[in-house]
């Protein structure tokens, strides 16, 4: 049994990826990479945390 291309999830948010306009793809990419770094952010943050109090552990 053979699928379609047009029964892919992917396929159906790259078309309409593809109709947004130019101010749309901005605004969409920012918010993308926007979402990214605040990630990227609290991951270090977290990480700074779990090495400062094994620091502090290991000192006191």
């Amino acid at each position: 049994m053979k699928t379609k291309e047009s029964d892919f999830f992917i396929d159906k948010l790259i078309v309409k990826y593809q109709a947004f306009t130019h101010k749309e793809k901005t605004i969409l990419n920012l918010s993308i990479a926007l979402f990214f770094v605040l990630f990227i952010i609290g991951s270090f943050y977290n990480g700074g945390e779990v090495l400062g109090k094994f620091l502090y552990n290991i000192s006191h």
